[in-house]
């Protein structure tokens, strides 16, 4: 397993710490206008991503690998969907434990 470039996993809240670095973001979509996705964060925070061109976003909730522009926009790397059963709040106090309570646990 390389570990040399890991992406931790995000909230919103969290999103400020990374700007300019890689990360993991899980949440709900909300909607999509051109190039610009909007997506409910674990924590209820709405995050932009900026989509590749030609990327689909069918699913309702994903977790967009890209590199933080912003306390709120996040450019996408790539993304994986999760389809439309997913738990956002134990995904969030799966961010509060990798950062704040067991931080040498987690990349």
């Amino acid at each position: 397993m390389d570990t040399s470039d890991p992406a931790p996993r995000v909230n919103f809240e969290l999103l400020q710490r990374y700007i300019g670095k890689k990360v993991r973001l899980v949440g709900k979509v909300m909607g999509l206008d051109g190039d610009l996705l909007t997506v409910k964060a674990a924590d209820q925070g709405l995050v932009y991503v900026k989509v590749l061109p030609g990327a689909g976003h069918a699913s309702e909730y994903v977790e967009i690998d890209g590199i933080v522009e912003s306390p709120n926009t996040v450019q996408e790397q790539q993304h994986v969907e999760f389809g439309s059963n997913f738990d956002l709040n134990s995904y969030n106090e799966l961010c509060k434990l990798a950062h704040f309570d067991y931080p040498a646990l987690f990349l």
